[in-house]
């Protein structure tokens, strides 16, 4: 157990218990046991997990393996044969060793030759428990080593507990943390938040670690604080566990052996230390995120001078950068806004209510953070709108294109940016299938009635599309254009609409564009 401190950290450090098991070697060894070896004495390093007195000459069914087996061979067969299948019955059942005991008020003097030749045939240590020697003695010796062994493993976890605590109150956060756990345990940790970024790490390059946890993190993340997982390989031990009081606030990941089943005592005060610290570090940007949200009203009551939406966001810690803003609709707004704040540190954030009753989260993020990514994870489920990125003064225009994108957002049940919302199909499908049709068939009844519908409408579409140029729209359609004239005359007349008339193709193409959408097939 050694003090030791680094960078003006200070902790209890402990060496990690060896977890090592009672071997046959070791109970043979006891000089107040006085056991002897009367066979196989090359397999002598098998461990010991716990001591059973049987007289039963198939006692296999009866036992858990890792046994040693102490008998007075009350019913033991004499021949070879029989003692072959008696040793056979014990390897089967995984008995580590077997111990006979002798006396002259008991059956055998010394070990019987038939069951020396079959022990040491099979590899079955045999033990001889001398005479004065009961059998209690024997399996008090064992269950005192696996207290010993216990006892050590709950001091070993107790002085570590209170290294990862004494971490935890100095300056070090999360790292001086994981490096007193480190330091402990010999396992490595890392630290990702909600979004898959290192935000602290022992040790260097934990790329892999990262790299080759990804699945498991995307499917701790997913479940939330309910989930946990482990890989386990022969020779290291994986594992992912969630971090956060009452919310998702991060992931931990773990590297070690496989083979110090000590470490996992402290995992879960690890866990709960680390959870805490990132509780902490989000109430203590409590008071500069409501800065930030004084800022961001500024900016979305309308567009500012640069220099001044600069000066505004240099007084709360940000720079004048490019931003995007985002609408968010969601139940536990603060708590999605925490979540934000967190994963997105140069983010302004502020919590509204809608005109309909509804929690928003508002947002603006500098261009350079994948917006939409960050929503998929944190927001998955609830519908947003996001606007386009801005000069800083010019935030106001973001954000009232995030606002306007909400409603789409609900109806189509996806985030939605600006740049779709620009789209007069999207425009269309927030309207009525019924008053689409309606419309539709007003402008365009005669025409789908005409003997040659289908002739006069593709040569109409055509025509739109190459915005009103005869020659190309003739060299389209491979006709000749006084022929496109023709046709087109032929719409003219059953619509009502002039060619030469920008609103009436606008007309046209809108009911043409409804129909693709609608997909309503024309009569003819």
């Amino acid at each position: 157990m050694t003090s030791f401190a680094d960078s003006g950290r200070s902790w209890l450090a402990v060496a990690l218990p060896t977890d090592a098991q009672l071997t046959v070697a070791q109970l043979a060894a006891d000089p107040s046991l006085g056991l002897g070896v009367a066979a196989a004495a090359r397999s002598l390093d098998r461990p010991i997990t716990a001591a059973a007195v049987s007289e039963l000459i198939r006692p296999g069914s009866w036992l858990q393996g890792g046994e040693l087996l102490l008998t007075i061979g009350l019913l033991l067969p004499e021949d070879a044969e029989g003692c072959a299948a008696y040793v056979a019955d014990l390897c089967a059942a995984d008995v580590r060793a077997l111990g006979l005991g002798l006396g002259a008020d008991l059956r055998y003097q010394r070990a019987p030759e038939a069951l020396v030749h079959a022990a040491e045939t099979a590899g079955l240590p045999l033990l001889t428990v001398p005479d004065g020697i009961p059998f209690i003695a024997v399996t008090k010796a064992v269950f005192a080593h696996r207290a010993r062994q216990e006892r050590r493993r709950l001091e070993w976890a107790l002085q570590t507990q209170r290294a990862l605590t004494a971490a935890a109150v100095q300056p070090g956060g999360l790292a001086g943390i994981l490096s007193a756990h480190r330091d402990t345990t010999g396992r490595t940790g890392v630290v990702l938040d909600v979004l898959g970024r290192v935000l602290a790490e022992s040790g260097a390059d934990n790329e892999p670690l990262v790299r080759g946890l990804a699945d498991l993190v995307d499917a701790v993340r997913q479940q939330g604080l309910l989930g946990a997982a482990v890989d386990v390989t022969p020779d290291r031990r994986r594992e992912v566990h969630p971090l956060g009081a009452h919310r998702l606030r991060g992931l931990l990941l773990l590297d070690g052996p496989v083979d110090s089943p000590g470490s996992n005592l402290v995992t879960g005060d690890l866990v709960s230390l680390l959870s805490l610290e990132l509780e902490r570090q989000i109430g203590v940007g409590g008071t500069e995120r409501r800065g930030r949200a004084q800022v961001l009203g500024r900016l979305a009551r309308a567009t500012v001078d640069d220099l001044v939406a600069a000066r505004w966001l240099t007084s709360v810690g940000l720079t004048d950068a490019d931003l995007r803003a985002a609408v968010i609709a969601v139940p536990l707004a603060e708590e999605l806004a925490a979540d934000l704040a967190t994963a997105i540190p140069g983010a302004l954030l502020r919590v509204e209510r809608s005109d309909d009753g509804d929690d928003l989260v508002e947002l603006a993020a500098p261009v350079s953070v994948d917006l939409p990514a960050a929503l998929r994870t944190l927001a998955r489920d609830r519908p947003a709108g996001i606007g386009i990125g801005v000069r800083p003064g010019a935030l106001a225009v973001s954000l009232r294109q995030a606002r306007s994108a909400l409603p789409a957002s609900r109806v189509s049940g996806r985030h939605l940016c600006a740049e779709e919302m620009a789209s007069s199909r999207l425009l269309l499908s927030q309207v009525a299938t019924e008053q689409l049709d309606a419309y539709c068939d007003a402008v365009l009844g005669h025409l789908d009635a005409a003997p040659k519908a289908a002739e006069l409408t593709r040569a109409l579409t055509t025509f739109l599309e190459h915005n009103g140029h005869w020659e190309a729209t003739a060299e389209a359609l491979r006709i000749h254009r006084h022929t496109v004239r023709n046709r087109l005359d032929a719409v003219e007349t059953l619509t009502g609409r002039r060619m030469s008339s920008a609103q009436d193709r606008h007309e046209l193409w809108l009911a043409l564009t409804v129909r693709d959408l609608t997909r309503v097939a024309p009569t003819r």
